[in-house]
């Protein structure tokens, strides 16, 4: 890993609106790298707002799509790697999945993960991804999932155990704000990697989401939390040595017991 200096950007997403949603990731990203960031890390849907089901069939969008290619334009401008979640639209019409992706800063698309686990509604609309890859950006081995998958703590250490440094986790988090809070801490803490997670202002009566931005480090610390439901851009940097001391520290490659995990795979 190398030394990453990361943000995350949260705002109140425009329900369907994609372009003032592209400007507001637009208007943070150049905060982020007015600080001198490398990554900004946009929430769950941050290209529509996060909305019922019925609405998000008709908002999806290819990868190659004209929103994917304005943000691509957007991390090129900014000379910053970008991450945001969109409903993505495949070949099959009849099959979208909850995606993230993250542009590198000249552009290029680096990695792209989709939603495994599909919270309440959500596969009235979407299938569950299939895979947790894990990809290179400037040498940093990052990975992550999309909000209700942080409840699934297999998850997180499949990714630690294919090398993961760096977890992006765009949200549109609907629970108490504790759960949160305790769950992406105790992820990092799990696993001694870093973890981001970027929360959506939504507005809508029933899908409200706070703005509940954090980072935080390999101790299950906090490095950065944004305030509730306010716009903002939070930013840390990421040191390799402190997630290496803390492997060091707790062995936990070493001190698993795969032989006795089985009926968790069932």
């Amino acid at each position: 890993m190398k030394r990453l200096h990361l943000a995350c950007g949260q705002f109140r997403a425009d329900p369907g609106n994609k372009p003032a949603n592209v400007a507001a990731m637009d208007r943070l990203a150049a905060e982020a790298a007015k600080r001198g960031c490398e990554l900004v890390l946009f929430p769950e849907m941050a290209l529509t707002g996060y909305l019922p089901p019925d609405d998000m069939p008709s908002l999806a969008e290819s990868v190659d799509g004209p929103s994917a290619g304005t943000i691509s334009d957007i991390a090129r401008a900014h000379r910053i790697a970008v991450a945001y979640g969109f409903p993505e639209l495949v070949d099959d019409p009849e099959r979208r999945f909850n995606t993230f992706i993250v542009f590198d800063s000249a552009g290029a698309e680096a990695g792209r993960y989709r939603k495994i686990h599909l919270w309440d509604t959500e596969a009235a609309w979407c299938a569950p991804g299939t895979e947790t890859p894990v990809f290179d950006l400037n040498g940093t081995a990052l990975s992550g999932w999309i909000c209700y998958d942080t409840r699934f703590p297999e998850l997180a250490r499949l990714e630690f155990l294919a090398g993961a440094e760096v977890c992006l986790v765009p949200t549109a988090w609907l629970g108490p704000p504790e759960e949160w809070d305790l769950s992406l801490r105790a992820r990092a803490l799990d696993n001694a990697f870093f973890v981001a997670g970027s929360d959506l202002i939504n507005p809508l009566s029933g899908l409200e989401c706070r703005g509940l931005s954090l980072i935080t480090g390999p101790h299950g610390e906090v490095l950065a939390r944004a305030v509730p439901g306010t716009e903002c851009v939070i930013d840390a940097v990421l040191e390799p040595e402190t997630m290496l001391k803390q492997r060091r520290r707790v062995p936990l490659r070493r001190d698993r017991v795969p032989s006795l995990y089985r009926p968790l795979a069932r």
